[in-house]
């Protein structure tokens, strides 16, 4: 009897590390998935389709300058970047969740940089977002941090 328990106890253990892992990466295609839009909409220069995947106030925190506070001003920051970005995509290299509402990631984006003289070269930076699952359901950008590799 007791080895039964035994048995049962660890097939419990590895049935709920197994879900959490399901979990995890369920989440981590979810916001890569949402990193997919926000790549599309800077392609696109859509600033409002870029400003809509941030909560209405949530932080930016670019390198070198002062926090940007707020949906519509983080747009407006954003699209001050378009016309020096090229084929810009977002990479979730590690998501970890925060709670069943929140969850952390640390990527890093790739993209071409276009020069003074108008060429481009390949260009990467690391980036950390804090993710909030809204009461639509739908998960948003709380602050945003990106430096420079």
């Amino acid at each position: 009897m007791k080895r039964e328990v035994t048995v049962f106890a660890l097939a419990a253990l590895f049935a709920a590390v197994a879900a959490e892992s399901f979990a995890a990466d369920t989440l981590k295609q979810t916001i890569q998935a949402r990193e997919d839009q926000w790549s599309a909409a800077f392609n696109a220069h859509d600033e409002v389709a870029l400003a809509a995947i941030y909560l209405e106030d949530a932080s930016l925190v670019p390198p070198g300058s002062m926090p940007v506070k707020g949906r519509a001003e983080i747009g407006k920051s954003l699209a001050s970047m378009f016309s020096g970005i090229r084929n810009l995509k977002l990479v979730a290299d590690e998501v970890r969740p925060l709670g069943t509402d929140h969850a952390v990631e640390i990527g890093h984006s790739e993209y071409q940089a276009v020069g003074k003289d108008g060429k481009l070269s390949p260009t990467a930076d690391n980036y950390v977002v804090v993710w909030e699952k809204a009461k639509d359901g739908v998960w948003y950008y709380v602050t945003d941090i990106f430096n420079s590799r």
